[in-house]
């Protein structure tokens, strides 16, 4: 796993030692290694973002960037803060989140990282508004790229954050919750030695058969029916430099609007004939019944995995876990079926 090392400058890295203990300062490598193997880690990374909150919802649809200062609570004793600058993202969550997802820009921090020279900014989720059932659609969503990525290495990598906010236009007052930072699509792509493909003019003939399958029953199974390849929506589009798949790979990402999430503010497309998110519906290509089989077939050798994943979060609460591994046992039982090729597939299958 490539060293991240990131929003870490010596100059604002602070060292206080513990009681008892000799006073001494961090080196560079114990501020290199905060944040090492940034996505291979489990553990939730406690970070501090400082910022006009206020402001920075006033203005949310406008796209501005804030300055922000950045923290990592590696412990009691030690942390690393830099600045740096944000601003809201996402078309939808924009419109209704009081707080929409961050855009935590970089570009211009002074990071000495050979693995950042090219990176910009990073996307962080947070939680779209103040009530509790918003904190768990932060977590189910961070579970919805978990599954994806015990299926596929063509996935975004995720680090779920215990994010405290302190608002410098509300007289710094406090808030903590939960989030997650995802993975840059370029070191994606090249964590797969792979280039994006920034063309809005794929279609499903042009994309890698297999892996557009396997997207395609994933996303029936977590009830993800808000994607194209065509204008690239909630599709990144990878191809190989050297030997690899044949065609385009098409990588899945923003999970807020399946039926496993199921936000109360996710609504399914007009055209599609659903009344929620939560009733599955196939956007996949028409295959014959052999190679439709063939991938239920993958996606059902990872049933305990994923199960056992979900199950084993032990940060969303018990009550949760068990609806979420409902809504994917039910996808299993249904795909078990007799015709449930012909019923479910077949009929709205591209």
């Amino acid at each position: 796993m490539r060293k991240f090392i990131i929003l870490i400058s010596l100059a604002f890295v602070f060292y206080l030692p513990l009681s008892g203990q000799d006073e001494r300062y961090p080196t560079f490598r114990d501020t290199a290694a905060v944040y090492e193997d940034l996505f291979g880690i489990r553990e939730p990374l406690n970070l501090t973002l400082k910022f006009n909150l206020k402001e920075f919802q006033k203005t949310k649809r406008k796209e501005e960037y804030h300055p922000a200062v950045l923290t990592c609570q590696v412990s009691d004793s030690f942390q690393v803060t830099h600045n740096v600058r944000i601003r809201a993202r996402g078309e939808i969550r924009q419109q209704i989140c009081i707080t929409p997802p961050i855009w935590l820009n970089i570009r211009h921090a002074g990071i000495e990282a050979q693995d950042l020279t090219d990176i910009i900014k990073m996307k962080m989720v947070v939680r779209c508004k103040s009530s509790n059932t918003y904190e768990s659609y932060v977590l189910k969503e961070y579970l919805v790229y978990q599954i994806w990525n015990l299926l596929s290495p063509y996935g975004f990598n995720t680090r779920l954050v215990k994010l405290k906010i302190i608002d410098t236009g509300r007289k710094n007052k406090e808030r903590e919750d939960w989030a997650f930072i995802i993975e840059p699509e370029d070191m994606m792509a090249q964590r797969n030695n792979c280039m994006s493909i920034k063309s809005d003019r794929l279609s499903l003939k042009t994309v890698n058969r297999e892996w557009m399958d396997k997207v395609a029953y994933f996303s029936y199974m977590v009830g993800q029916a808000d994607y194209s390849v065509t204008g690239r929506h909630n599709l990144k589009i990878l191809t190989p430099k050297e030997y690899g798949p044949t065609g385009f790979i098409p990588v899945p990402y923003d999970f807020d609007y399946c039926g496993l999430v199921n936000a109360e503010y996710a609504v399914p497309g007009d055209n599609l004939g659903i009344t929620s998110v939560t009733e599955r519906y196939y956007l996949g290509a028409c295959r014959s019944e052999a190679v439709h089989q063939k991938t239920i077939d993958w996606l059902a050798s990872f049933r305990e995995e994923i199960i056992n994943m979900i199950m084993d979060f032990e940060y969303l609460p018990e009550r949760e876990r068990v609806s979420v591994i409902n809504y994917i046992e039910s996808y299993y039982k249904e795909s078990e079926s007799r015709g449930f090729i012909d019923r479910h597939i077949t009929p709205s299958c591209r």
